[in-house]
């Protein structure tokens, strides 16, 4: 098993995925609007589905995920 190491949200955590329990990755980008939320200053997140249907989020995008485990297979 090889774990993987992300960057979690919060900065007092540390983020290791095994990569073969990812089954969804989706990144959310906040659409564009002059409404102003609490949440504005928060940045985007990758959210992942794990096999066991617990979910995380990450900073990276997918595609610097993808990258991420071909680095590390």
């Amino acid at each position: 098993m090889n774990l993987i190491k992300l960057t979690h949200p919060e900065p007092s955590y540390e983020l290791w995925l095994d990569p073969t329990e990812i089954i969804v990755m989706e990144r959310y980008n906040r659409p564009k609007s002059l409404i102003l939320t609490m949440q504005d200053d928060r940045p985007p997140v990758t959210a992942l589905v794990l096999k066991s249907g617990r979910t995380m989020s990450c900073m990276e995008t997918p595609d610097e995920i993808m990258a991420i485990i071909k680095v590390n297979s």
